[in-house]
C-alpha cells in the first residue's frame, strides 16, 4: 500500500498555521486595546473584518444568529482568500484540489442540515422530504445533497480554470516573445512581463475574492433558507 501526499497539503498546513497565529495575535491585541482610543493597525483591520462579516450575516440570516454564524463565515472568508491567492506566492493553490473544496462544502452542508434539524425537528425534517406531494421525495432528497456538489464544484472549477488560462497565456506570450526576439538570440518572455500581471489581477486576485464572496454568500443564504428571516 502506497501513501501519496497531495502536493497541496504543505500549502494547506502553512496557510492554516499562519491564519491561526494571526488570529491569536490579533485577539491578544484586541484584548489589550483601550476601548476609548481609536483602533489602529491589526486591531482596526480585525474590527473592520468582524463588522463587515456581522453586517453580511445580519442582512441575510436572523440577527439573533450573528454571533453563532459570524465566526464560521469569517473563518471561511479568510481561509478562502488566502487559499485562492496563495498561487501568487509560489504555493500550490489548495482550492485547485477537489478534495479541499469538497471538504469545505461538506462542513457547510452539515451546518445546513443541522440547522434544518434544529429548526424543524426530527419528524419535521423528514416530513419535508415528502412535501408538497409524496412522489417528489426523490427530488427533495437530491435537492438536499445538491449544495454539497454545487458549492465544491463551483469553487474548484473556477480556480482551476483560472490556473489553466494563465498557463495558456504564459505559453502564448512566450511563443510570441520568441518570434519578436528571435533575431536577437534572446530567449525571454518579454510580453509575459507586461501582460501577465494584468491577467493575474483578474484570474487570481479578482476571481479569488469573487469566489470567496460567492461561497460565503451561498452558505448564508442556504442557512437562512432553513431558518427563515425575522
Amino acid at each position: 500500500m502506497t501513501l501519496t501526499v497531495q502536493k497541496e497539503v504543505p500549502s494547506i498546513i502553512i496557510i492554516t498555521a499562519l491564519l491561526c497565529i494571526l488570529c491569536v495575535y490579533a485577539g491578544g491585541k484586541i484584548k489589550k486595546a483601550d476601548p476609548y482610543e481609536k483602533p489602529t493597525g491589526i486591531v482596526f483591520a480585525a474590527l473592520a473584518l468582524i463588522e463587515w462579516i456581522d453586517g453580511m450575516v445580519a442582512s441575510t440570516v436572523r440577527p439573533a444568529y450573528v454571533e453563532k454564524l459570524g465566526p464560521y463565515i469569517g473563518s471561511l472568508a479568510m481561509y478562502l482568500v488566502c487559499a485562492n491567492l496563495s498561487g501568487l506566492f509560489g504555493f500550490n493553490t489548495p482550492t485547485m484540489n477537489l478534495s479541499v473544496t469538497l471538504a469545505l462544502a461538506l462542513i457547510t452542508w452539515l451546518l445546513i442540515q443541522a440547522t434544518a434539524f434544529k429548526t424543524n425537528g426530527f419528524l419535521g425534517y423528514f416530513k419535508g422530504l415528502f412535501e408538497p406531494v409524496p412522489f417528489l421525495f426523490l427530488g427533495n432528497v437530491i435537492g438536499k445533497f445538491s449544495p454539497l456538489i454545487s458549492l465544491s464544484m463551483r469553487l474548484f472549477g473556477n480556480i482551476l480554470a483560472g490556473s489553466i488560462l494563465m498557463s495558456l497565456i504564459y505559453t502564448a506570450t512566450g511563443g510570441l516573445s520568441k518570434l519578436l526576439l528571435g533575431w536577437t538570440g534572446i530567449d525571454f518572455n518579454i510580453l509575459g512581463v507586461f501582460l501577465a500581471p494584468i491577467f493575474h489581477a483578474y484570474f487570481d486576485v479578482f476571481a479569488g475574492f469573487i469566489q470567496m464572496y460567492i461561497f460565503i454568500s451561498l452558505t448564508m443564504a442556504l442557512v437562512s433558507n432553513e431558518l427563515g428571516y425575522e
